[in-house]
């Protein structure tokens, strides 16, 4: 599959994980959490991978803790039926594990990792005040611009996860998928390029219209791949981020208007009667 198809489906899925519905229920309120932990994610995420033998390591984890995030998805945000995505987990987690390479197989993985962002998302939500979040998120996509295009790093720390093998498991002959990054044809993404969408649609007051522009801004950012590769895939969540808090201009005076012109009429309807 060529890069446009690839990079299409995937802004497809930034877009879903935005319009992602449900709402997890708050468990406490701490500013330093909301501004800290989506910026602390990508740096620990890309000092871990950096470290001797740091890839083998966040790749085992993902192995593991990407389909028990999913399958707690529908229960983190309270979906009306919750046990879903735990029973959809074990079936794509054999596809991705069995089918590796393909693209059924690349395609539950995506699945598995996006699951994965909407519980994460859904328990940092749960734990940080709302203003502290949205600010968290912006400086994540800056963090997110600095790191990919002002330290040539970046695309090294990419290729040890690209090449790191998860492991396997007693003698079935196949490692466990490897879900330590989102490999869907000939486009790779980073974890938090799907976790950003995912924790904006927490965020914004319009779900459907952050989506939109989210999916329409990332397709347009993809042409910056035509120039230059890798390319930071989190900004396009700052278009949808103002399209969602958006709200529709109202007509105050015409209401008022209306309003006083009923009132009117009624008052002059009381005063024939009374005649």
């Amino acid at each position: 599959m060529g890069v446009v198809t690839s990079y299409a489906v995937l802004v497809l899925v930034q877009a879903a994980l935005v319009a992602a519905p449900g709402r997890p229920r708050r468990l406490g309120s701490s500013r330093a959490l909301g501004l800290a932990i989506p910026a602390a994610a990508m740096a620990g995420g890309v000092a871990i991978a950096r470290a001797q033998g740091g890839a083998e390591r966040l790749t085992a984890l993902a192995t593991v803790a990407a389909p028990l995030l999913a399958a707690a998805a529908g229960w983190v945000r309270g979906w009306r039926f919750p046990l879903l995505p735990t029973l959809l987990v074990p079936p794509l987690y054999a596809l991705a594990w069995f089918r590796p390479g393909t693209l059924p197989g690349e395609a539950a993985g995506v699945a598995l990792i996006a699951g994965a962002c909407l519980a994460a998302t859904g328990i940092v939500w749960a734990v940080a005040p709302h203003g502290w979040l949205t600010a968290g998120l912006v400086l994540l996509v800056m963090l997110d611009v600095v790191l990919v295009w002002g330290n040539p790093q970046v695309t090294q720390t990419m290729h040890a996860l690209s090449t790191a093998t998860a492991p396997s498991v007693g003698n079935l002959g196949h490692p466990l998928p490897s879900l330590q990054q989102v490999d869907f044809g000939s486009v790779t993404m980073g974890w938090l390029d799907l976790a950003a969408p995912a924790l904006l649609g927490l965020l914004v007051a319009r779900r459907a219209r952050a989506a939109a522009a989210t999916g329409l801004s990332a397709g347009l950012w993809a042409l910056l791949l035509t120039v230059t590769s890798p390319i930071a895939a989190t900004p396009p969540v700052l278009a949808g981020l103002v399209a969602g808090h958006m709200r529709r201009r109202s007509c105050p005076v015409s209401s008022q208007t209306g309003v006083s012109e009923t009132g009117s009429q009624t008052e002059l309807r009381s005063t024939l009667a009374a005649r």
